[in-house]
């Protein structure tokens, strides 16, 4: 698999931290399944900031602090894989969401072409898959906030480029954008929002606002 478009550098660092949003961890957790060059820059921010630690004296945890890692053991945990050889076509942190068959999920079809299948909110952020059939695609919209892509099956594109299987497409408020899916297979990503979408026209926006994007 040849990847060109990785999640940006503050992205990967948030993960090694831990401090990104369990939306966001799934969709970086998915890629470096994917991405050996990615899996390598997360091993040495990890490995970095372990050392780190170690000159740290240590402090007591508050009981605040500590009741809230307590409520926090039962989420869904997006781990890092280390391997890129997969079972199924569904990256492993993705199969706590879907299990192992991608096509057995249950689409909630959008407009003819399109469907969609939420997966987490959590604290205003949101991860869902969406299907795009060839040469269907989401209408032009701006960005309220950033949006990540990460692409599982099939390509789309837009005027950013060409993205693939394992490419993960930032984009931000400056950009408006039309992703289509290409010629092939059916195109499946699992995208990322922080923000509401702004689409253009009455019935986008319409449209938009009924399914939560």
């Amino acid at each position: 698999m040849s990847i060109a478009h990785h999640p940006g550098e503050e992205l990967l660092l948030s993960y090694a931290s831990g401090a990104a949003n369990e939306a966001v961890a799934l969709l970086v957790a998915s890629h470096l399944a994917l991405c050996r060059q990615c899996r390598l820059v997360v091993a040495s921010s990890e490995a970095a900031g372990g050392s780190l630690l170690e000159d740290i004296p240590p402090v007591a945890m508050s009981a605040q602090a500590y009741q809230s890692v307590l409520s926090r053991l039962d989420e869904p945990a997006a781990a890092i894989v280390r391997s890129a050889h997969l079972d199924s076509s569904v990256p492993a942190p993705l199969r706590a969401y879907i299990g192992n068959d991608i096509d057995g999920i249950a689409w909630r079809p959008i407009v003819s072409g399109l469907a969609h299948y939420p997966l987490v909110t959590r604290d205003g952020v949101r991860a869902r898959l969406i299907r795009a059939e060839p040469g269907a695609g989401v209408a032009p919209h701006t960005h309220r906030g950033e949006e990540w892509t990460l692409v599982l099956t099939g390509s789309f594109s837009d005027v950013t480029g060409r993205y693939g299987p394992g490419d993960v497409q930032t984009t931000t408020p400056d950009i408006e954008h039309q992703p289509t899916a290409d010629p092939g297979p059916a195109c499946i990503n699992l995208a990322v929002t922080d923000a509401p979408l702004v689409f253009r026209g009455f019935l986008p926006k319409l449209v938009g606002k009924m399914f939560g994007f």
